[in-house]
C-alpha cells in the first residue's frame, strides 16, 4: 500500500503536528504540500493520482473511516477478476441516524441481478446515472490517466461526475457486497453542510463543466429526463431554504444562473419546480447571468 498525503495549504497547527508525527513514524508516506488552499478536494485528488507509483487507486477523505478489511476485500476481488474497477457499499452516519447504503442493490437491479457489469455505459443509463462514493472503490490508475479524467477544481460535488466518468471509461466493473467505509455526513464546516452563496458558486463551477461532460458522452437527454428535476428539488431548493437572510439574494441569483445554463436544451420542469423558479426570479428581480 502506498499512502499519499496532500497538504492543500492548511494553516491548522494541530493538523500539521499530527501529519508530521505520522510521517516520522512512516517515512515511506508520500507527502505533497501546496502553498495555498485550493478550496475543494479536487486539486489534491488530481495531484495524488499523478504522483502515485501504484497501478491501483482509491481515496479516503477526512470525514470517512475505513471499515475493517473492506479495502483488502476490494483488492482481493479485483485480483480475482478481469475488471477495471471494483465498488462496494458505504455507511452514512450523522447526528440523527445511521444508514447502510447498499450500492450493490442499485447495481444488481440495473444489471439483471449480476455483480459483474460488462456494459458500463448502458449500465449507468439503466441505473439512472446513480453514483457511489469514490472512497468505496478501487480503480486502475490507467483508467484515470489514459482518459485524462480530472476533478473540477474549485467546485463542489465534483466526485459524482468523476465516478460517472470512471464507469464510462471502464471496460468492466465488479460490485462487492461489503461495507468499505463510514461517511460522517454532519461535519462542521463541510461545504455540503454549510450553506451560503458560496455553496452555489461552487456548484455553478461544477455545472459549467457538467454540461460539456454530458454532451461528450451523449447523456444530456438522460440527465434531463431522470436526474434534473429531482436534483433541483432535493439538492438545490432544499439548501436555498437553509441560507441565511444576508446571503439569500446572492444564493438565489446563482441558483437561477445554474438553472438557466440548461435553457438551450429546453428542459421540462415539473409544475411545482417551475412555479418555484418563477417565484424566485420575481423575488430577486432576476435579469440573467
Amino acid at each position: 500500500m502506498e499512502i499519499i498525503f496532500i497538504n492543500d495549504g492548511t494553516t491548522d497547527e494541530l493538523t500539521l503536528k499530527v501529519i508530521n508525527r505520522i510521517r516520522r513514524r512512516h517515512p515511506d508516506i508520500v507527502y505533497v504540500e501546496n502553498e495555498t488552499g485550493s478550496g475543494s478536494a479536487s486539486k489534491p485528488r488530481n495531484q495524488g493520482v499523478r504522483v502515485a507509483s501504484t497501478d491501483l487507486i482509491t481515496y479516503l477523505d477526512p470525514d470517512n473511516e475505513a471499515l475493517g478489511d473492506g479495502y483488502h476485500f476490494l483488492l482481493e476481488s479485483f485480483k480475482k477478476n478481469d475488471v477495471d474497477m471494483v465498488v462496494g457499499n458505504i455507511i452514512k452516519e450523522d447526528s440523527y441516524r445511521k444508514n447502510e447504503g447498499k450500492y450493490i442493490n442499485i447495481l444488481k437491479k440495473a444489471n439483471n441481478n449480476k455483480m459483474m457489469v460488462s456494459d458500463p455505459k448502458e449500465f449507468l443509463i439503466r441505473s439512472d446515472l446513480r453514483v457511489q462514493s469514490i472512497q468505496a472503490i478501487i480503480v486502475k490508475k490507467s483508467v484515470i490517466l489514459d482518459n485524462d479524467i480530472i476533478m473540477v477544481e474549485g467546485a463542489a460535488g465534483q466526485d459524482t461526475m468523476f465516478y460517472q466518468e470512471l464507469v464510462l471509461n471502464s471496460k468492466a466493473i465488479l460490485g462487492v457486497n461489503k461495507f468499505i467505509h463510514v461517511y460522517y455526513a454532519a461535519v462542521s464546516g463541510s461545504v455540503t453542510n454549510t450553506v451560503s452563496h458560496k455553496f452555489f458558486e461552487k456548484y455553478y463551477k461544477l455545472e459549467t463543466e457538467r454540461i460539456p461532460y454530458l454532451e461528450k458522452y451523449g447523456l444530456m437527454d438522460v440527465y434531463l429526463n431522470v436526474r434534473f428535476n429531482p436534483y433541483i428539488r432535493a439538492w438545490y431548493l432544499l439548501r436555498l431554504d437553509r441560507v441565511d437572510e444576508e446571503f439569500r439574494q446572492a444564493a438565489i441569483t446563482r441558483f437561477l444562473d445554474i438553472i438557466h445554463l440548461y435553457d438551450k436544451y429546453s428542459p421540462v420542469f415539473e409544475e411545482d419546480i417551475k412555479n418555484r423558479i418563477s417565484e424566485l426570479e420575481e423575488e430577486v428581480n432576476y435579469k440573467g447571468a
